[in-house]
Parts: structure tokens; sequence; C-alpha cells
């Protein structure tokens, strides 16, 4: 559900002669997550459109004004910054066997748009979700043929008790749920790698999980037509970090 105070023909007007960036926030019990960190993303995305940013307390008189499981906000740019709420739950991101494929869209080089710039309408990241077909997301690979993210999701594997991530130099995005994830993990006392990750390795491991806003940490089961080893440990470790988010609220 949208909620603005601009008429829809304002809503097409500037998303078609603008350009929009966007944040979308996660909610536990009527509390909203990692707002602060949300909107320092939202910041960065209008630095690199020379965009002027709201003020803390508006983007977050937003969030509270729009209470919901997930709440999508979108400043959009066309003379003037103007921004749209969009109410939503997370019901469409629920699934019990999560399958994921590569795809052969390619993430969009850093050098041509920046990793961490959260716009609206990327070519790369709709390209490749119409690609989905069956699958919960598909994976994108860099320049390098590297391993990035999926299209909303980031990407960890489990090798023998080592957590094993994509690096930031991989080309990918900065996911907040994704530093929570390994902030949460180095407290449980795993080992953390960031560095470069080559697709057969997430065939080689013992087990593959993505993290997201809406579900956290999302155990894998199959990937193309090949199942995971496992995904005992990862199912253990999402319900532990739902309860290690609820602490921090």
């Amino acid at each position: 559900m949208l909620k603005s105070k601009f008429q829809t023909t304002e809503l097409i007007e500037v998303l078609t002669k603008g350009i929009g960036v966007y944040e979308t926030l996660r909610t536990y019990n009527d509390k909203p997550f990692a707002v602060k960190e949300h909107y320092n993303r939202l910041c960065k995305s209008l630095s690199y459109l020379k965009i002027d940013p709201p003020s803390f307390k508006e983007f977050e008189n937003l969030v509270y004004e729009n209470l919901s499981e997930r709440i999508r906000i979108v400043y959009a740019y066309s003379n003037k910054l103007v921004s749209y709420v969009f109410r939503e739950t997370a019901e469409d991101m629920n699934a019990g066997y999560i399958k994921i494929d590569f795809t052969n869209v390619r993430r969009a080089d850093p050098w041509s748009i920046p990793p961490d710039l959260k716009s609206l309408g990327r070519p790369d990241i709709y390209l490749a979700r119409l690609t989905k077909g069956d699958n919960y997301d598909v994976i994108m690979l860099g320049n390098k043929g590297q391993v990035c993210e999926g299209t909303f999701s980031n990407v960890f594997i489990i090798k023998q008790r080592k957590i094993i991530t994509p690096s930031l130099e991989s080309g990918i995005l900065d996911g907040i749920t994704r530093m929570y994830v390994m902030n949460f993990l180095k407290e449980k006392g795993y080992t953390i790698e960031e560095r470069f990750v080559e697709p057969y390795e997430l065939f080689e491991c013992d087990e593959v999980f993505l993290t997201h806003t809406s579900r956290g940490i999302v155990p894998v089961n199959q990937i193309g037509d090949i199942q995971t080893r496992s995904y005992e440990l990862s199912k253990k470790l999402s319900e532990e970090f739902e309860g290690y988010i609820k602490c921090l609220l």
C-alpha cells in the first residue's frame, strides 16, 4: 500500500523525469530495526547523485508513521526531493524449501554503477529477476566471474564450520543484515572470511545460506538441480539470529 501526500500523477512525473533511491526496513513486534543504518545508506546513495539528503528526523518519522512488517521508503528527485512510503508484508518472502540458481545476467561493473547505490530501475537487477523462474533468488556474478550476490540477498557458504562470504571488493552491496549476521556469528565464535568466492565453491561447501532484510538468514536447500549437502546449521543459525535481533531492539 502506497502512502504519500503527493498525487499519483506527481509520482509518475517524478519517477519518469527524475531518479529514485530507496531503503526497505523490517520491523519486529512493531519495532523498526536498524533505522540509523538504513538512513546512513540512503544518504550514501543520494551523495552519489549530488542530492542533499533529508534529515534523520524526517526519515525516522516516515518509518514510525508507517509501521508494517516491511517499510519501503522511496525518495525521488526532480527539481525537489519527495518521499513515498510503501507498506508491505513479508509473506511473499516465506518459503519452506529454498531453491536458488545462477543467472547469466552479470552484476553491473562497480566502475559504472557503485554497488552501494540503491536506486530504482537498476537494469542489471531487473533483468536478473526476469530469469528467476521458480527460484527463490538467483545469484549474479561479477566482471571477473566471481560470486557477487542475489537480486535481493547476500550469499554465505559454510565450509568445515568456517563461514565465507563475498567481500565488498567483489562488487556487492554492503547489506545491513549481512553486517549484523557477521557480528552475530563472530559473537558465537565462528571464523568469518570475506574474500572473492568462485561459483564452484557453492557446490563443494557444506551449506549455503542467504541473508536479507525480510527474513534474516535463509538456509538454501538446492542450487540448480543439485541439493545442498546440508542446511541444518544454517537453520539453527536462522532461528537464533531472530532472537539475537529482538534482543537488540
